[in-house]
């Protein structure tokens, strides 16, 4: 039953081996799934969201008409991330699985080339979105073996549109008593991405500066859409390493530019941010890439939305907006 599976033990990849064991064991054991996601729910559509903004989309498409978990465990950043073998086993009755694509989920190939998630339908949550080339794609080698693309499409919230709309379809196509519940909740979050759209047009159309320092390169699809410039401390994966050479350039580019502000993440450890920021006297702010929350904001029960105000506010003080 696992001859595909078996087949990339050969092969000797680590990570896909993990992802063996993980599906053997799944195969082969009674384990159910956790009870939070069989305490009488069982007619919604359950649906697994790869990380934060997926989750985020399709659970305002869903509404409590599907049971939406995040695959990705909160506080995770999901560059490279493997899954374990109890989220493998949460998959279990799974129906859809929203995906990025673009080199974002390195995993799932593994998972669709198994077999054994026949019943699971895998949505791509970018198809339609024209994407762009990663300018740093040398760092982050899964996404260069899968093209070399920028996966950071979310960041547009013209372009989330597009990946909401992407998700409504499935779950109609999926569970057609609801689709026209479905239909409408996609509609009236549009409308909500649409008016973030006009609040960040408004928001940067009076500013005096036009260049940014972000803490790794996820915002190429924001900058052009919005007409300012990036310039990343890190390349398309924000743990990768960052030669010196290429840190000089940055802060000679922030001297140049006279940046005030040089802005972290709140996930990746803000020292290598400090330390530029000290070097230009520059302060630190977050700029979320939206890849993902940490445990206080999911309590606070921060959303994609929330997140892009803060850093819309964030970007008017760095660009010193009026």
């Amino acid at each position: 039953m696992l001859n595909k599976l078996k087949a990339g033990i050969i092969v000797g990849v680590a990570a896909t081996v993990a992802i063996i064991v993980a599906i053997m064991v799944l195969s082969s054991s009674n384990v159910s799934p956790p009870a939070n996601l069989q305490s009488g729910e069982t007619q919604k559509l359950k649906v697994a969201a790869s990380f934060f903004p997926l989750y985020e989309f399709a659970r305002n498409v869903g509404g409590n008409k599907a049971e939406v978990y995040s695959f990705l465990p909160i506080g995770n950043e999901p560059h490279s991330w493997e899954p374990s073998i109890q989220q493998i086993e949460e998959l279990k009755g799974t129906k859809l699985f929203i995906y990025n694509g673009a080199g974002m989920e390195a995993y799932l190939s593994k998972f669709m080339e198994s077999g054994e998630f026949a019943n699971m339908t895998f949505v791509k949550a970018s198809d339609g979105i024209t994407l762009l080339k990663a300018d740093s794609a040398e760092d982050d080698k899964e996404i260069l073996a899968q093209g070399g693309m920028d996966p950071h499409v979310w960041n547009d919230p013209i372009y989330a549109e597009q990946e909401v709309t992407n998700i409504k379809n499935a779950m109609k196509k999926t569970d057609p008593t609801n689709a026209q519940y479905y239909e409408d909740n996609a509609n009236a979050y549009i409308t909500k991405l649409s008016a973030l759209d006009n609040s960040i047009k408004t928001g940067l159309s009076h500013c005096k500066k036009d260049t940014f320092v972000s803490f790794h390169n996820a915002f190429n699809y924001f900058s052009n859409r919005y007409g300012v410039h990036d310039v990343w401390i890190t390349g398309i994966a924000p743990e990768a390493d960052v030669p010196p050479q290429d840190i000089q350039k940055v802060i000679q580019i922030a001297k140049d530019k006279d940046v005030k502000i040089i802005f972290s993440e709140d996930l990746v450890d803000p020292r290598l941010a400090n330390t530029l920021a000290s070097e230009v006297g520059a302060q630190v702010l977050v700029l979320s890439p939206l890849e993902g929350i940490n445990q206080t904001e999911q309590q606070e029960g921060k959303t994609y939305l929330d997140k892009w105000y803060e850093n819309l506010n964030n970007l008017r003080m760095a660009l010193e907006c009026q």
